[in-house]
């Protein structure tokens, strides 16, 4: 088998998407038939029900603006496929991506890989062959039996825990948690921002059987601002440009990772770490899309994650209009009720993937508008926006499909009008 372009070896990939299978001793062994490749990267591990995303990317800006040539490994994608695998925050080109499909076809097929896992091959070949220096790996679902736990890090990350995925990871939170822990491996420090006290007990047993050094985010300080958000972390004041105030806390866990990763060898400077956090944004999280009108994006997929984005919602110019998608795994039910009473209007809609919900399963129950169509939902919220916010929330796959095509079509109608 040989691909010709690129977009045929990214098809036979998301054909691979669900191969059934939850665990990954499988593509373990196949690692193993290669020589643990990844055991040759200097990396950091990052898990966690929300934040991870975010935070792998701080930590990345930091180390980068320390000097480093930093990979990263981060699912799902946001524009294009190639996205999940970064060096210095570029992604795989296309003919690279083609080439690793051709050269690993044949393995690929010998070992039934899965598309996270071919995605984690070739991140890793293209990380050793490009000599980076780190490379911080985003863990794609759990933790214990996830691809990426292939990898021995410097540093095990840990963020918070929520409810999501339960029908894999447990119906409790100290079960999730102890998935998460799945990621902790013998004498690794491990950082965790999660507060609560029956995730930290996991953790804390976990590191005890491990001989792991374990660490907590420190408390942040919230301090006055006129522009973004500005918070005290230690010694640090770090001013966010952003308003979404669940940032504060992610980045703060970046932050504490590299004095974790300092006082383990590395070097990076106070200034690479102000530099590093202040100077990054990451995508489709409480991103301004558009100024005039206001359209702001957020990737708030779970509970959790709409429960940290409603606290930066009072911050946003009224009338309030949200358009909401989620996949029909997820608690959705609990993420509108959460969001119906912060916002003046809610539209629910559907889009293309196969998980996706219909508006019409969306809003049962609920006094919001349904809109099968993702782009009529959008000129709508729009319309009922006016001189206010339009705020496009719910699903990662969504709001991939909102920034990439659905958001600048809209922006172009309406210029053009």
């Amino acid at each position: 088998m040989r691909f010709n372009t690129i977009n045929e070896f990214i098809d036979y990939t998301v054909k691979r998407l669900n191969t059934g299978r939850f665990g990954f001793e499988h593509f373990k062994a196949a690692m193993a038939e290669l020589g643990n490749p990844q055991l040759q990267l200097k990396c950091i591990h990052v898990a966690g029900t929300n934040g991870k995303g975010s935070t792998t990317n701080y930590l990345r800006s930091i180390l980068q603006h320390a000097g480093y040539t930093v990979g990263s490994f981060t699912s799902p994608h946001l524009i294009v496929h190639n996205d999940r695998i970064r060096i210095n925050d570029v992604y795989i080109s296309d003919e690279e991506l083609l080439g690793y499909g051709n050269r690993f076809v044949e393995f690929i097929e010998a070992h039934n890989l899965s598309m996270f896992e071919i995605d984690m091959l070739i991140a890793v070949h293209y990380f050793l062959e490009n000599s980076v220096d780190l490379v911080v790996f985003e863990v794609g679902l759990g933790g214990r039996l996830d691809a990426t736990n292939v990898i021995v890090p410097m540093l095990s990350i840990i963020t918070t825990i929520g409810f999501d995925h339960m029908e894999l990871l447990g119906d409790t939170l100290p079960k999730i948690a102890a998935e998460k822990a799945g990621i902790i491996k013998p004498h690794v420090p491990v950082l965790t921002a999660e507060p609560k006290a029956s995730c930290l007990n996991v953790f804390r047993k976990v590191c005890t059987q491990n001989d792991s050094p374990f660490y907590r985010v420190d408390r942040r300080y919230q301090l006055r601002s006129s522009n973004g958000l500005r918070y005290r972390y230690k010694s640090f004041v770090i001013d966010l440009p952003t308003l979404a105030h669940y940032q504060i806390q992610n980045s703060a866990t970046a932050l504490e990772a590299a004095l974790i990763l300092r006082e383990n060898g590395l070097t990076v400077s106070d200034e690479a770490i102000i530099n590093g956090i202040q100077n990054t944004q990451w995508k489709g999280r409480f991103e301004t899309m558009s100024t005039d009108p206001l359209i702001i994006i957020d990737g708030a997929h779970n509970t959790h994650g709409i429960h940290a984005l409603t606290q930066s919602l009072s911050e946003l110019p009224r009338p309030l209009i949200v358009v909401f998608s989620a996949l029909r795994d997820k608690e959705t039910d609990k993420m509108l009720a959460e969001l119906i009473p912060l916002c003046d209007d809610v539209i629910v809609t559907s889009f293309d993937f196969y998980r996706a919900a219909t508006a019409k399963d969306l809003a049962r129950d609920f006094p919001v508008h349904a809109i099968e169509s993702a782009p009529e939902a959008l000129h709508t919220g729009l319309a009922k926006a006016k001189g206010g916010t339009l705020l496009v929330t719910g699903s990662l796959y969504f709001i991939s499909e909102v920034r990439q095509t659905l958001i600048p079509n809209l922006l172009k109608e309406l210029h053009e009008s």
